[in-house]
Formats: C-alpha cells, structure tokens, sequence
C-alpha cells in the first residue's frame, strides 16, 4: 500500500541504494549516531537499520535486526569500522517483537552485557501468551475462524510463530511513554506508539532533534497493522492515534528501520492517514456488496502488491491479518 511522494531524502547514498534493491553502507547520520545495515536473509526487506548512538560513556545500539551469519558479521564489522569496540555497548533497545528487529540482541547482550529495554505493552502482551494460544492448532483455528479454507489455515499456521517471543531473554528496562533511556549525556525519550505491535516505541533524540521510527514511519511503504492475538481489539486506530504522538514532534529528520532516512514527517503522516482512509473504503465496499463476507473473501477482493492469487502463503496470511485489523476498526466505530 502507497508509495510516498512528499518526504525528502536525507540521505541520497541510502535512497539510491534502497532504490536498486541493494543493502547500503554503514552512514554516519549525525554526531555520535550511525545507520548501521544488519542484512535480513529471510524476508523481502532485505535489512534493518541498526542505529548506533554514542553518548559521554555509553554507546546503544536501537534494533540490532535479524540473527544470521551475515547480521552478526555486519554487527561486528560495523562497530569496528566505525571506531567502538563491541564490548562497549551498554544498552540495546528493541522498537518492537518483529524478528529482524529483536532477534539478534539476545545473543548480543550475553556477548556484552549491555541492558536491553523494550516498550512495557509488547512485554505485557508476550507475557499474557501461553503454550494453547500459539499452537498450531490454535493458530489454524483462528485462521479458520476468519474463513480462511482448511487446508489454507494449517499453512498459515504452520508459518506464524508466535513461540519465538517467549524464548527472548525477557529484557531488563520496560519503557514507558515519556521515559528518558538511562544513557548519560544524551536525551532520549521515549514516545509509545502502539499499531503496527501492541507495544510499539519510537525513541526521540531531542538534542538532535532526530526519531529513531522503527517501523511505525517508514518513507515509501505504509507500516502493516496486524490483528495480534491477544493484542487489543482496533490495532488501526492505535496506529492512527499514534500518528498524531510522531506529528507533535514537527519537521525533524526521521531514521527508520528500513528504507531510508527522510524529513517530511508532517506531510508523510498526512499521507499515511489518506493510504488508511482509501483501505478503509475499499472494505467497506466489499462489505456493502457481500454483508457476510469473511476476512478471507474481503481480503481476496482488495487491491494489493500483487494479485491475490500470485500471493504464497505468508504474503496471503499477512493480508488476512492485516485485513482482519481494517474489519475490527470499521466494526468498532
């Protein structure tokens, strides 16, 4: 969904690159901060920024991406090309669950002993999942539910793993909305920002006036909204309410997780809103003319990347889910 027209390119190098479906060099984006690309071996995006943040004694790493050969040897690379040695990382912070954020900072913190924080509501959320909910049969049962066929459902199932969260190393810092990260000499605030995962953060670098955005902004893609189990009933109007947190923030440079950095905060927001809104009528058209229908035929008759049937099994699941958030918002207003 969308492709956006109105932010600029803070940094060409990384705009070019994305642009060419290539994973970019390591790019110092300010004093003391660097867009470090940790390569996703297993996913379409193709890497996730790792922002390194030196400040008086501390050095923290935002979103350390995937665990791969390829990551851990970028992660290595990285620091030594860039003159900090790994050992002195003091803290990691995890934006949200999604693997080629986390996945990699379990290994990572052992290896250091830096602290790891995360936003207080994805770990509540972890934390209310039990062995029957993310089973297999319980994950089919909810695709089945959303009318997804049988044979379909047991494929969906057999590729979302929600297990995989509960076998992080639970991180040592729950964040809040407003907290300050425990790193002298700099200010980092954090800013709850819930949609995109039940506990999504962005972190505000306010002396730079910089946000570190995760995956709740990015320049040319709008985020996917997932209806988590378990992870409240309208994900879309978190996200929607969570534009307006990013908004106050005004026109300062904004680093995401992928693609690249950008100004343009006001207008990108105001365009994901207008990408919102257009999801928005189109299922309620497919709903006006088939009242009945599930998320699994609302899904198959809305307009994606790629057409509904050259989808494989994961793309088809994340539709279904994103499908089942956009229903959940039409149905609670």
């Amino acid at each position: 969904m969308g492709v956006a027209t109105v932010v600029a390119a803070t940094s060409p190098q990384q705009q070019d690159v994305w642009s060419r479906r290539q994973v970019p060099a390591i790019e110092q984006v300010a004093e003391g901060v660097w867009a470090l690309p940790v390569p996703v071996t297993r996913n379409p995006i193709r890497f996730t920024y790792a922002y390194v943040i030196r400040a008086a004694s501390d050095v923290v790493l935002i979103d350390p991406g995937a665990t791969s050969a390829e990551g851990e040897q970028a992660l290595v690379d990285g620091f030594r090309d860039i003159g900090i040695p790994l050992h002195s990382l003091t803290g990691i912070v995890i934006t949200h669950y999604h693997f080629d954020h986390w996945e990699a900072a379990d290994a990572l913190a052992r290896r250091t002993g830096a602290w790891m924080a995360i936003g207080f509501e994805e770990q509540a959320w972890i934390d209310r999942l039990t062995d029957a909910d993310v089973s297999s049969s319980a994950a089919a049962q909810r695709f089945r539910a959303h009318g997804v066929p049988h044979s379909r459902a047991a494929e969906f199932a057999a590729v979302e793993d929600y297990r995989y969260t509960r076998e992080h190393v639970r991180p040592d810092i729950m964040l809040h909305d407003g907290d300050l990260l425990p790193v002298a000499g700099a200010s980092l605030r954090v800013l709850s920002t819930p949609g995109h995962s039940p506990g999504h953060v962005c972190i505000h670098d306010e002396a730079r006036e910089l946000v570190f955005s995760g995956d709740h902004i990015l320049p040319g893609i709008t985020p996917h909204i997932a209806l988590n189990p378990f992870g409240g009933g309208d994900p879309l109007r978190q996200y929607l309410q969570s534009l307006d947190v990013v908004d106050r923030l005004g026109d300062i440079e904004v680093l995401p997780a992928h693609e690249f950095r950008f100004s343009g905060l006001g207008a990108r927001t105001r365009e994901l809103r207008i990408d919102v809104a257009d999801r928005l009528h189109e299922v309620v058209d497919a709903l006006e003319r088939c009242p009945g229908a599930t998320v699994w035929e609302v899904a198959s008759t809305l307009t994606w990347s790629r057409a509904w049937a050259q989808f494989g099994v994961e793309a088809q699941r994340m539709a279904v889910v994103e499908t089942a958030a956009y229903l959940a918002h039409v149905r609670s207003v």
